[in-house]
């Protein structure tokens, strides 16, 4: 029997990232206030109507009742720059403690030191290349996201030498970055990764090595 590839992890858990993502921002775009109406105040329109209300020409203040509804805005919600940087760390860091404990299962030494450093470099590489993304290159907050979730799917194919990863990565980019970069592509190229994470699991290495995680 051969082995599963170990890449299917972060293929599944960058895909549940992003449901994530979107749940999240769906439940931003509720109102954090209470009750049914909210108490709104603001001056009124006529000087002459406050003097005739206290007879000594101070503003009057009026109360205005703006139901729930109003604060239902078009796109509001958290902004899609932090959400995906907060995502990538989340699937970068468990990516690393998840091939971490394969080498350890298949009898392979970790060096500490160099776990530690390569993971904490990788997940300052993230905010560091959205910064560049934002100021060198003027992209977009719903577009860097995935173009960082993009670059991470190519390394991943390098390090793990598949052609499974490179399309996924490729489809990935097509479906993300180049046809739609909000909730509907998120969800379209989460479901592209869950499939092939369920492909890689099916389709086992012709390697007798016991290092199935």
């Amino acid at each position: 029997m051969g082995r599963v590839p170990r890449f299917w992890f972060p293929l599944a858990l960058l895909g549940f990232a992003q449901i994530g993502m979107v749940v999240t921002q769906l439940l931003a775009r509720r109102s954090p206030a209470e009750g049914h109406f909210v108490t709104m105040f603001s001056l009124p329109m006529s000087q002459e109507n406050a003097r005739a209300a206290d007879g000594i020409g101070r503003p009057r203040y009026s109360a205005q009742w703006l139901t729930q509804d109003d604060f239902y805005a078009p796109g509001a919600g958290l902004p899609e720059g932090p959400v995906w940087l907060v995502a990538l760390d989340v699937v970068l860091l468990g990516a690393a403690l998840w091939y971490a404990l394969s080498l350890r299962r298949a009898g392979r030494a970790v060096h500490t030191g160099r776990f530690v450093l390569g993971t904490v470099a990788a997940l300052l590489a993230v905010p560091l290349l959205d910064l560049v993304g934002s100021w060198q290159f003027r992209l977009g907050d719903g577009l860097r996201g995935p173009l960082l979730a993009t670059l991470g799917l190519l390394a991943l194919a390098a390090c793990e030498r598949s052609r499974l990863v490179l399309l996924t990565a490729a489809a990935f980019a097509l479906v993300a970055v180049v046809l739609s970069a909000d909730a509907a592509g998120v969800l379209v190229s989460a479901v592209i990764l869950f499939a092939a994470a369920f492909t890689a699991v099916l389709r086992r290495r012709p390697d007798t090595a016991a290092d199935t995680p």
